[in-house]
């Protein structure tokens, strides 16, 4: 699990840099992903605008259940990268989701809070990577990576019955788009997402936050990040919330330079 964690983490982190792929990299690339042909760019922005305008309406409700998946990923495997062993991903009915893992003795608090800090900020990452992915040229190669781990995810880590159903369908589903879609719209679906991501992010943060300022105990990251340290929760949550908006706005001002570009030149 250490040696997948890490390539998961460095896929990503490589397309967060927004660094273009090594030449090597591409022609292999190019033998396993064909027509990687990414649309126009005001296009990406108008679908990362439809995602993001989806997830602030009730239209959510049916597809929030991705960001939890991508959330509990995040905790799932930065603790595989930093010697942890994780167990098992569970995804409730109502989006709620539980990533376990194992602490190794030597384990400090802190692996333990970077753990837990990474669950939350995963959405919006995902969502950064995906939209330098699809300008970088590569939206089918990163469509390719997302589902790949999604299904090793059904594999290795997701254990209930509801996350198992949820995730073998949208693994399912985008099997069969990846074969009847055209390569520029499936770019167009992954920037759809990537806007939903980049709000689902921080709608998710914007919740801790009440919910750590409203009561105690509810067990959530900034808790126990906060019981860790011995300081408010509040101060955590409200870290993840400034976390999570760069993050988010960095992917948002990506994918809608070139739509904001034509908007100003006409006036």
């Amino acid at each position: 699990m250490w040696l997948i964690s890490v390539v998961v983490l460095s896929v990503v982190g490589y397309f967060v840099s927004g660094r273009k792929l090594p030449v090597e990299v591409v022609d292999n690339l190019n033998h396993v992903v064909s027509e990687d042909l990414a649309p126009s760019e005001r296009l990406v922005a108008l679908f990362f605008v439809v995602g993001a305008v989806v997830g602030i309406t009730p239209i959510r409700i049916g597809l929030r259940y991705l960001s939890t998946v991508v959330h509990e990923l995040g905790h799932a495997f930065v603790a595989g990268t930093l010697g942890g062993r994780p167990k098992s991903i569970t995804i409730s009915l109502n989006s709620a989701g539980l990533a376990t893992y194992e602490v190794p003795p030597d384990w400090g608090r802190f692996r333990a809070t970077i753990v837990s800090l990474a669950g939350y900020p995963a959405p919006a990452v995902a969502s950064l990577a995906a939209v330098n992915a699809i300008h970088g040229g590569h939206p089918k190669g990163w469509f390719t990576f997302a589902v790949g781990t999604l299904a090793i995810s059904i594999v290795l880590l997701i254990r209930n019955f509801w996350g198992l159903l949820w995730t073998a369908g949208a693994v399912l589903a985008s099997f069969v788009l990846s074969q009847h879609v055209d390569g520029q719209y499936l770019a167009l679906t992954i920037s759809f997402v990537a806007g939903f991501l980049a709000v689902e992010g921080l709608r998710n943060s914007l919740e801790q936050f009440q919910i750590v300022r409203q009561t105690s105990g509810a067990g959530c990251d900034a808790e126990r990040v906060a019981a860790w340290w011995g300081i408010n929760s509040r101060i955590v949550a409200f870290g993840h919330i400034l976390l999570v908006s760069a993050i988010a706005g960095n992917a948002s001002i990506r994918a809608l330079q070139p739509l904001w570009a034509q908007i100003t030149d006409r006036f």
